[in-house]
């Protein structure tokens, strides 16, 4: 698939490349934070953040769960070794890159539309550079997380990706601007 983008006061554009994975685990085991560790290059990190490292993201997304997103290249091998280094402990690694679709928003404006859509605060001093969530944009289900100043990430599951497309887009047309 071709990415798609769209240029309205805010930029939207949703990419393909990502792969990610769910780890399903007793996340305070020290066993399942050495793995971790080991293979992703960085501890697990706090409720309600997303780190990365060396272009892999670990996202905390419950007591249980963490979502993993690494490049193309080299999620193979990341996949594999990160079973490895999890055999012996209770734990479920899930490959969901095929159910889900990865939008990107940038421009200083970035919480102004999310705001149109989702019922929590994207002010900077609310929801910090490092911050990952999820909520509702509406009625879909999704996740945030803030790269920077001037740029979030959102997730969905790829069977509404259309919708959510088209509703950033009509959130960030030119003509849509909140005074």
């Amino acid at each position: 698939m071709l990415d798609s983008s769209f240029e309205g006061y805010v930029k939207v554009s949703q990419s393909f490349g990502q792969h990610m994975f769910t780890l399903r685990a007793t996340l305070s085991s020290t066993k399942v934070k050495t793995a971790i560790k080991s293979v992703l290059g960085g501890p697990i990190p706090k409720r309600g953040f997303c780190d990365t490292y060396a272009g892999k993201s670990v996202a905390w997304m419950s007591p249980d769960e963490l979502l993993i997103t690494v490049p193309g290249p080299t999620s193979g091998s990341i996949y594999a070794d990160l079973q490895k280094a999890l055999v012996g402990q209770h734990a479920l690694l899930s490959d969901v890159s095929d159910s889900r679709a990865v939008f990107t928003l940038t421009g200083t404006k970035v919480p102004e539309v999310l705001a149109k859509l989702a019922p929590m605060d994207f002010h900077p001093a609310k929801f910090k550079v490092g911050s990952f969530t999820r909520t509702r944009f509406a009625q879909v289900a999704g996740a945030v997380f803030r790269v920077g100043e001037d740029k979030i990430i959102l997730i969905c599951f790829r069977s509404v990706q259309q919708y959510m497309f088209s509703l950033l887009c009509d959130a960030a047309r030119q003509d849509a601007r909140v005074f």
